[in-house]
């Protein structure tokens, strides 16, 4: 397998969801192992049953679980701050199940995303559309669920053995005021206040990148803030319009930011789109380069 330890610990893990056509999990597992990627997200990108689900250590590669993973039968828009009992149900039950994923793989950790204001609606350009908040009060008793939901799940994660992760959100200008964890006042209220071990902050350069343009705030001081609570990344890039997921190019500011907030021991997780497996793997060596 491809050696993607870099010398001071980071190490460098391929998401699932980097290329561009969906397909079945084992293919795309078989894939990058025939490219050296021995670790893995497992995230978007693929179908799954459950024989798959059992099989998944025979192929000697490395797993971390992300989100929507594995995904339901019936699909959804998984929301842990949902006013909604039935969404937020459903959300929690795939969560539970995830982290049980995890403890069977050895994954160290599960990772989701933030909570949404309010349910998602549809689709609008690289994410989903949702509506705005009824009244200036219903974020605030969002934060109040998601942080319930939240507990619930670090309890369930402290039985399996597995640490949680959550991981900002992309705001683009049509979506303020409308999704949970955008700015670092967010993220020290949610992680400054429960365990390091038990809970971390899954750090998004992508979703960052258009947070930042949408709010005005600078990306690296942000970084900088927020770096305590920083126990993985997702690395990806855009122009600041929308979450593109474009891979990270020499001399982006992403190097920066890892540079400034990872210790030994961060995962490095790559989330961009690519044209191949060979392209990604290219990626993944220089990544481990650069970092080293």
């Amino acid at each position: 397998m491809l050696a993607t330890r870099c010398r001071d610990g980071v190490t460098i893990y391929a998401s699932t969801a980097c290329l561009g056509e969906t397909e079945p999990l084992e293919q795309r597992l078989g894939e990058y192992r025939r490219h050296g990627l021995g670790r893995v997200e497992l995230g978007g990108g693929v179908t799954c049953g459950p024989e798959s689900l059992e099989r998944l250590g025979d192929g000697g590669q490395t797993f971390l679980v992300h989100n929507y993973f594995p995904p339901p039968a019936t699909p959804f828009v998984l929301n842990l701050a949902s006013g909604d009992e039935h969404i937020r149900g459903r959300s929690l039950a795939l969560v539970r199940n995830a982290i049980d994923l995890c403890a069977r793989v050895g994954a160290r950790y599960y990772s989701v995303h933030a909570g949404f204001v309010t349910d998602a609606v549809g689709r609008e350009g690289s994410g989903f559309a949702f509506p705005a908040p009824e009244s200036p009060g219903e974020r605030v008793r969002a934060l109040t669920r998601f942080e319930t939901a939240i507990d619930e799940v670090i309890a369930h994660a402290r039985a399996a053995g597995v640490s949680l992760l959550v991981e900002n959100n992309v705001c683009r200008p049509s979506l303020r005021g409308r999704l949970l964890l955008e700015s670092a006042d967010d993220c020290r209220t949610l992680f400054g206040q429960r365990p390091a071990d038990e809970l971390g902050m899954l750090l998004d350069t992508g979703h960052l990148n258009v947070t930042a343009m949408t709010y005005g705030f600078d990306r690296l001081a942000f970084v900088d803030a927020v770096a305590p609570f920083v126990a993985a990344f997702h690395v990806h890039d855009n122009d600041g319009t929308d979450d593109w997921h474009q891979p990270v190019r020499p001399h982006s500011w992403i190097l920066d930011a890892l540079r400034a907030a990872r210790r030994p021991g961060v995962p490095v997780v790559v989330e961009g789109k690519f044209d191949t497996v060979a392209a990604l793997q290219r990626q993944v060596e220089w990544l481990a380069e650069e970092l080293s």
